[in-house]
């Protein structure tokens, strides 16, 4: 009996320690579960290598995307982005997108913190979606359900864990987008503690 529960106890370390390989210049891993962990701790690093995608759902605003030290003291991906005319919109989605230096396989899930100001909108809220694909061909898609931040940050922002559940191998390029579920909202938003899984 003990050599059983010993066994089971040694592969349970295994999977909970088993990590991703890549990484590349952008990336670093920094858990065991981390495939790729964006660090915009780095001036030089800039986005590190994410771009604001041309294509886009029920939008009818802009962005503009850049990597901000300053509003909290350390490092993130800074994205402001203009609502203001998808007021009545279910689903306005701008979006995000990197090319990674690798495919990286047995991704399972993104994760990151959002951080926005709730005093930027007075309705609605926020939605994600994941994207990830091989080339240009789709693995797997998930999107959340409504993103509520309740721990209070600094300045007015809250922040919300999120953690879009897409599994597949051979990653190579990934989709990321906050979208509007009938908000007006127009300022930043940011995204902390980045990673692939």
């Amino acid at each position: 009996m003990p050599m059983i529960v010993l066994v089971i106890a040694v592969l349970a370390f295994s999977c909970a320690s088993s990590g991703g390989g890549g990484g590349g210049v952008k990336t670093e891993q920094t858990t065991s579960d981390a495939k790729y962990n964006w660090n915009f701790s780095d001036s030089a690093s800039g986005t590190a290598g994410w771009v604001v995608s041309e294509d886009s759902w029920d939008f009818h605003g802009t962005t503009s995307l850049s990597r901000d030290d300053k509003t909290f003291g350390k490092g993130m991906l800074r994205w402001d982005v203009d609502f203001s005319k998808d007021g009545n919109s279910d689903w306005s989605e701008p979006k995000l997108k990197i090319k990674l230096d690798k495919p990286v396989d047995g991704v399972r899930r993104i994760c990151f913190d959002l951080i926005y100001n709730p005093a930027l909108t007075q309705d609605g809220h926020f939605k994600s979606k994941a994207v990830i694909l091989n080339g240009s061909k789709e693995l797997s898609a998930a999107n959340t359900d409504a993103i509520l931040g309740l721990d209070q940050v600094a300045n007015g922002f809250v922040k919300a864990p999120v953690e879009i559940s897409v599994r597949g191998s051979g990653v190579n390029n990934i989709i990321l987008s906050i979208a509007s579920y009938k908000t007006t909202y127009k300022g930043p938003v940011f995204f902390d503690n980045l990673r692939l899984e």
